[in-house]
């Protein structure tokens, strides 16, 4: 799976899982995920992270069709979280079949705390 097209999507299937191991190992080792919790820096803190608080059903994003630049992917996502509808933006860049940086937008900021376990690292 080299296509960044077939990582993202890997990535939604993940979450839509609740395999936060899955998820994980689609990030390179340096990678970067920034969002309205803050940013996260390494695969071990980015583990963490989903291992915390990724879990079936919690979850289920609905992407719509990828805008593809290269190995930049954008995606707008409607996200039903514990029945709470969100819209969501997140920009991936995707280089040597891993995600190298993930950018999730919220269109208000209370979206990204509906959660409070997830988007941090649990050792922070």
């Amino acid at each position: 799976m080299t296509d960044s097209t077939e990582i993202v999507a890997a990535y939604f299937d993940g979450v839509k899982a609740g395999d936060a191991e899955a998820v994980a190992d689609l990030f390179a080792s340096n990678a970067r995920l920034t969002n309205a919790a803050g940013t996260l820096q390494g695969a071990d803190a980015i583990r963490r992270m989903y291992r915390n608080g990724l879990t079936a059903g919690k979850m289920t994003p609905s992407p719509h069709p990828p805008v593809v630049h290269g190995d930049h992917v954008a995606v707008e996502i409607d996200l039903d979280a514990n029945g709470v509808s969100l819209k969501l933006g997140d920009f991936f860049t995707v280089r040597d079949g891993k995600i190298q940086s993930l950018t999730i937008y919220s269109l208000t900021p209370t979206d990204a705390r509906v959660f409070e376990d997830v988007g941090v690292d649990p050792l922070k």
